[in-house]
């Protein structure tokens, strides 16, 4: 399980507050130095024809890849209420966010476990946000939550705000394997080997429910990223914040940062490789990306 936490030793406030994510994010490293919040993970288990993986921080990109493509099945199980309450039942407030609710049981889950642990002690304050997308965009939740912490807000504000920020941050796939969606019957058998043969990649947005939503395939490398950077130059120049995943592909990671660079300004611009849960998704070569917008 991956986690982090930091405590101010001086002028602490209270009360604590836990912020605990499914392993559908892959960066953790959202310590700020005055406030004291703890960060937790709750992992995916990837099931494939021999072996299950547990998305704890600790699966190999490579070797993931490597097993999944010699199998026929390949399918992904959310993490137990009990994985959660036990974050819930931790001292303070708790904040869960997980992979949209129209691509797994993650959301239902948490929310059994807040139930189960308000239940236990109604005067808990505990909230589970769904944020209709994955990866990316919940390091762009969880950081502007944290920002709401440490400038003294309470606990509902946040959670109203948190709700309401979902609209203004965007999500692009960019994959250029569909072994996966076709696996899992998201794609048609015939449509993704001619996809996968003739070399195209699949651009795709989440839909306002949270869905995969495939808006056109292109081919080349250049055609992607161009592709990308028309979505984002259509929902307007006031971009804030962009986070990048990469499967295996940090050169085309940079290559899509400098572009957003060029193209918006000198805006923060995050790279990271996908864990175990965005591998799955991405594939090998894959990028998703996702972006904040002003109010």
């Amino acid at each position: 399980m991956r986690s982090g936490s930091i405590i101010a030793e001086k002028g602490r406030r209270s009360p604590m507050w836990n912020i605990v994510t499914d392993s559908s994010c892959d960066d953790l490293n959202f310590e700020h130095s005055a406030t004291d919040i703890r960060y937790d993970s709750v992992p995916f288990y990837i099931h494939t024809d021999h072996r299950e993986f547990v998305d704890d921080g600790s699966i190999d990109t490579e070797e993931l890849i490597a097993v999944m493509s010699k199998s026929k099945i390949a399918r992904t199980a959310c993490p137990s209420p009990d994985l959660w309450l036990k974050h819930f039942q931790r001292p303070g407030n708790a904040l869960a966010f997980t992979l949209s609710s129209a691509l797994s049981g993650s959301y239902s889950s948490a929310r059994t476990a807040e139930l189960m642990a308000k239940e236990a002690d109604p005067s808990r304050n505990i909230a589970v946000i769904d944020s209709l997308a994955e990866g990316p965009s919940i390091t762009l939740l969880i950081r502007a939550v944290t920002r709401m912490i440490e400038a003294g807000m309470d606990f509902d504000s946040i959670v109203k705000k948190a709700n309401a920020l979902r609209a203004r941050i965007h999500i692009i796939y960019a994959l250029s394997s569909f072994d996966n969606l076709v696996k899992n019957g998201r794609m048609s058998r015939m449509t993704g080997f001619v996809a996968n043969a003739l070399g195209f990649w699949g651009v795709g947005i989440a839909s306002p429910e949270g869905r995969i939503a495939i808006k056109g395939k292109v081919r080349g490398t250049k055609r992607v990223l161009n592709s990308i950077l028309n979505d984002m130059k259509e929902k307007g120049s006031a971009i804030q914040e962009v986070v990048i995943v990469h499967c295996l592909n940090l050169p085309m990671a940079q290559a899509l940062k400098d572009m957003i660079i060029a193209a918006f300004g000198d805006l923060p611009v995050t790279i990271f490789p996908t864990g175990g849960l965005a591998t799955f998704y991405a594939e090998k070569n894959g990028l998703i990306v996702s972006y904040r917008c002003a109010e």
